[in-house]
């Protein structure tokens, strides 16, 4: 190849090369992370409630989750999970809240074994690392395997009830649901049999009342456990039966810091001739909202108002109300709801002009709502443009140093 046609070839190489270097510097703004060597997150222990258990009975695997990086910041616990490996996972906790540097959370999950013999389980979580200056950082998965050997039930007496505790994930402040099974294996009915349930908090009835259990049969009893302060907490539940006997169980639990944040929107849906003015409200805290009272008010008039039963948490509800014709203006709109035994409420101002909808798709009864752009995609949609206009510079640059 001619010297002249090389040195175009190599000048047009680094350009190329300059070009590309550009547009992953642009594509990385607003994603600094930290580095992968600065997460320090492990399961440093793991207890297990009886590491010698039968078959059907239930034991509890709690990991000790700790965060001892030496920089500010927090660590978002996402998801801790418990599997075995011939059911695929058996338990998992999720949301558990944030640990700071130097901090640690035990984390309770509950298994049974149908077969005797030796088992492996494996603890996995999943969290996000976040700096002092907000940055974050998906972290992977950090696994720590748990052995148990299990045993079949001696024949030689008559088995015991067995218990087991079944609660919803608790939040300081609120109700959380509790089930208490009892599993009868023996061959005769259990009789007279008292169930109870305590904890640090609150119990709604704690005792409960129930004449016979068939042989070989189950039941379960409901309770409403009020839990008081965020923290470890204990469930502790007892049956007695047959005129004195009595049979006990304990399930760790953690209850969480109630975190409240609650957003209100509303938009105008205009399809097939018919207009309807719908509110959407999404509950992003970690509880319940009930009774929620939803109002508007325009510059010129008053809009309808809704009512919503329940948004239960991490989840958003909407409600459709058909007008006669398209509002315009400016809208105050307020949402009541009570949470924590408590009324509380939210207000946003809406522009109703920049939120009407017209599109053929969207359906006035199908529970779907229109979201305004937010910052993010705005900033993609520029980054995209500038990325773009990067590489329509780069192969004119290209193009005239070939053509040289």
């Amino acid at each position: 190849m001619p010297r002249s046609k090389r040195s175009g070839s190599t000048r047009l190489l680094t350009v190329l090369v300059a070009g590309l270097l550009c547009c992953s510097l642009l594509g990385g703004v607003g994603a600094v992370t930290a580095s992968p060597s600065d997460v320090y997150v492990t399961v440093s222990d793991i207890a297990v409630s009886d590491d010698e258990p039968t078959t059907d009975d239930a034991i509890t695997v709690t990991p000790t989750i700790r965060h001892s990086s030496g920089h500010d910041g927090g660590f978002q616990v996402t998801q801790v999970v418990l599997e075995a490996p011939d059911r695929g996972k058996v338990d998992e906790a999720d949301a558990l809240g944030a640990i700071a540097s130097g901090e640690t959370i035990d984390v309770p999950l509950q298994t049974t074994f149908d077969t005797a013999g030796e088992k492996r389980l494996t603890v996995k979580v999943r969290g996000i690392k976040e700096d002092a200056d907000g940055n974050t950082q998906q972290v992977g998965v950090i696994e720590r395997p748990v052995y148990v050997s299990v045993s079949e039930p001696s024949s030689d007496s008559e088995p015991d009830p067995r218990l087991r505790i079944d609660a919803d994930r608790a939040v300081a402040g609120t109700e959380v649901p509790v089930t208490v099974t009892v599993s009868n294996g023996d061959d005769e009915a259990l009789t007279d049999l008292v169930a109870h349930l305590d904890s640090n908090g609150t119990v709604e009835e704690p005792t409960r009342i129930r004449p016979t259990l068939e042989a070989e049969n189950m039941t379960t009893f409901e309770f409403q456990v009020r839990a008081d302060e965020p923290g470890p907490d204990r469930l502790e539940a007892a049956l007695e039966y047959d005129d004195g006997n009595r049979v006990e169980t304990v399930q760790p639990i953690r209850v969480e810091p109630l975190r409240e944040d609650v957003d209100l929107y509303v938009s105008v849906l205009e399809h097939n001739e018919s207009t309807a003015l719908q509110y959407r409200v999404t509950n992003r805290g970690n509880a319940p909202i009930d009774d929620v009272s939803i109002s508007g008010q325009t510059e010129s008039e008053q809009l309808p108002g809704a009512t919503i039963a329940t948004v239960d948490a991490a989840s958003a509800e909407t409600v459709s109300i058909p007008i006669d014709e398209a509002l315009t203006g400016t809208a105050e709109i307020e949402a009541a709801y009570t949470i924590d035994d408590r009324r509380n409420r939210t207000t946003r101002m809406i522009d109703l002009t920049e939120t009407t909808v017209t599109e053929s798709g969207v359906g006035l009864g199908g529970g779907q709502s229109i979201i305004a752009a937010g910052v993010s995609s705005a900033g993609s949609l520029f980054g995209a443009v500038i990325v773009l206009l990067g590489l329509g510079g780069i192969s004119f640059l290209g193009y005239r140093q070939w053509n040289r």
